[in-house]
């Protein structure tokens, strides 16, 4: 029994340690002006000024002052050349937008979002891939 407590012990201090590093992030990161509203998984935000922060392994911090602060699961992508901007992709059905990619400036490693439940069927629906729109964004230390 002792040893079961020392190690949940272990994982609460890994999980704090973490959070605190990644909310330390948060003061850094890149400048979005998202001019439309948008999805996240299951969750919908407004148009306005975010905050993207690279955080731990696969996520990155969303930050925006109406909503706080939320961790975002992503999967590494590889593209063939160098991002020359900081941008995100969305892929748009009609009037819905679905953040996609998340490219720093200068690297060739960006971060994708799984495509929600919804952003599949709207897809299906749609018989479509959708459009990709870009934003190139601001880098603010």
């Amino acid at each position: 029994m002792k040893r079961q407590d020392f190690i949940l012990h272990k994982i609460m201090l890994a999980m704090f340690v973490m959070m605190a590093a990644g909310i330390g992030q948060a003061q850094y990161g890149t400048r979005a002006t998202i001019p439309f509203d948008f999805a996240v998984g299951t969750q919908t935000f407004p148009a306005g000024v975010y905050k993207l922060v690279p955080s731990f392994a696969q996520t990155s911090l969303l930050r925006n002052e109406k909503r706080g602060l939320i961790y975002i699961r992503t999967n590494s992508v590889v593209s063939r050349e160098e991002s020359s901007s900081a941008r995100l992709i969305f892929h748009q059905y009609g009037g819905h937008y679905f953040l996609a990619q998340i490219w720093d400036k200068g690297s060739v490693v960006g971060q994708e979002l799984p495509k929600s439940h919804a952003e599949i069927e709207m897809a299906k629906a749609q018989n479509s891939p959708g459009q990709q729109i870009a934003l190139n964004l601001a880098t603010h230390p």
